[in-house]
């Protein structure tokens, strides 16, 4: 598997992990791969993921029967609830994870947020966090 797909599959499982608003602590407990794994998938760190730990994705990003798999090799996963992830979606989730690291946050809640019918937050919600995130200066971790 070339690097290119992997980091492709990874940046998919981030923006879907985000979009459900769920940390990789809470995607383990939903039976989902370890804390460890996900990282490396999420960086596309090979090796590929195998059939087991594509199957928990499935499980724990609440994708249909083997969509991880169709997303590894190309395709696009399909939601239990039905809605697809574009690659619009996946970006802007994956630049309000960035956003939120480089400003050093760890929690996020958004309580009466306006969501989509599946409770995820709605696009103008994450568009407005990136910019708020992004004006704020940004933490040195290295200090303290």
């Amino acid at each position: 598997m070339d690097m290119a797909a992997l980091k492709r599959f990874g940046m998919t499982v981030r923006g879907r992990r985000l979009a459900l608003g769920l940390t990789q602590d809470q995607v383990t407990a939903a039976g989902g791969p370890s804390d460890k794994r996900q990282t490396k998938i999420e960086n596309g760190t090979p090796p590929a993921p195998s059939i087991t730990t594509l199957a928990k994705l499935d499980r724990a990003l609440r994708w249909e029967p083997g969509s991880a798999a169709a997303a590894l090799n190309g395709g696009t996963p399909t939601p239990l609830e039905g809605r697809t992830l574009t690659t619009e979606d996946v970006e802007r989730r994956v630049a309000l994870a960035l956003a939120l690291e480089r400003a050093g946050v760890t929690d996020l809640a958004a309580r009466g947020a306006p969501r989509e019918a599946n409770g995820i937050l709605n696009d103008e919600v994450i568009d407005s966090l990136i910019d708020l995130l992004n004006s704020l200066p940004a933490v040195n971790r290295d200090e303290g």
